[in-house]
C-alpha cells in the first residue's frame, strides 16, 4: 500500500470547495449564522498562508462551527435508509467531508 501525503496547500484548497458545497445546503436548512461563519472562513483560507496564525484560526472556527454553538456536527449522522439519493444524504456527506478537512489540518 502507498501512503500519499497531500500537502497543506492541497487540503486547503479542497476544504474551501467542501465549504462552497456545503454552504447552499445549509442555507436550505435556514442555519444562516453557521453559513456566515463558514463564509467567512473560507475567505480566510483563500487569503492566508498555510500554517499562518490566520489560517489557523479559520480551521478552528470550521472546527467549532460543527462541534460548538451552531453544532453543525448533527448533519453528519443524518442517514437517509432509501434506494435514491437525497438531500439529506447529500447534506450528510457535504459536512462530514468539510469536518473531516478540517479536523485533518488542525
Amino acid at each position: 500500500m502507498t501512503v500519499i501525503k497531500r500537502s497543506q496547500k492541497d487540503t486547503t484548497t479542497d476544504l474551501i470547495t467542501a465549504i462552497d458545497v456545503l454552504i447552499p445546503l445549509l442555507r436550505d436548512q435556514k442555519e444562516d449564522e453557521a453559513v456566515g461563519v463558514l463564509a467567512t472562513a473560507a475567505k480566510a483560507l483563500k487569503s492566508a498562508k498555510p500554517q499562518s496564525a490566520e489560517h489557523r484560526q479559520a480551521v478552528a472556527s470550521v472546527v467549532d462551527a460543527f462541534e460548538g454553538d451552531h453544532e453543525l456536527i448533527s448533519y453528519t449522522f443524518q442517514r437517509d435508509n432509501g434506494s435514491q439519493w437525497t438531500e439529506v444524504e447529500e447534506l450528510s456527506q457535504a459536512s462530514a467531508r468539510v469536518l473531516s478537512l478540517a479536523r485533518r489540518m488542525q
